[in-house]
């Protein structure tokens, strides 16, 4: 593990690294956080590429998750990601939300492309959702 540069970062899951910003923790077995501030990548081989207070990955589960930006997104299905904006959440196994505010993926292989309080697959089970 290791860190390589920024404030108050933390490296501890096996081969993770922080290579930059502030107060940013890689938890996850091989996961990493690139800069920004705040963020986690708590998923096995998860990645925060930079934003504030992102989340990539859960405690048991988000192998493979990433957050690109923005702020207070999550992507915390096994291969889900969010690339912007603030507050999303992708849930569903490989599921994404590109930006705007308030998005939710929540079925599998389901996608939010943008806009506001936008919600693709109401459930677990709205396989293929998109909004």
């Amino acid at each position: 593990s290791s860190v390589t540069g920024g404030v108050g970062n933390t490296a501890e899951g096996e081969s993770s690294s922080v290579s930059g910003g502030g107060s940013n923790i890689a938890s996850g077995v091989s996961s990493s956080v690139s800069g920004g501030g705040l963020g986690r990548a708590v998923g096995e081989h998860s990645s925060v590429s930079g934003g504030k207070s992102n989340i990539a990955g859960i405690t048991d589960g988000g192998e493979y998750s990433s957050v690109t930006g923005g702020v207070g997104n999550t992507a915390e299905g096994e291969s889900s990601s969010v690339s912007g904006g603030g507050s999303n959440i992708a849930s569903g196994v490989s599921s994404s939300v590109s930006g705007g505010g308030l998005g939710r993926a929540v079925g599998e292989h389901s996608s939010v492309s943008g806009g506001k309080s936008n919600i693709a697959g109401i459930t677990d089970g709205g396989e293929y959702s998109s909004v």
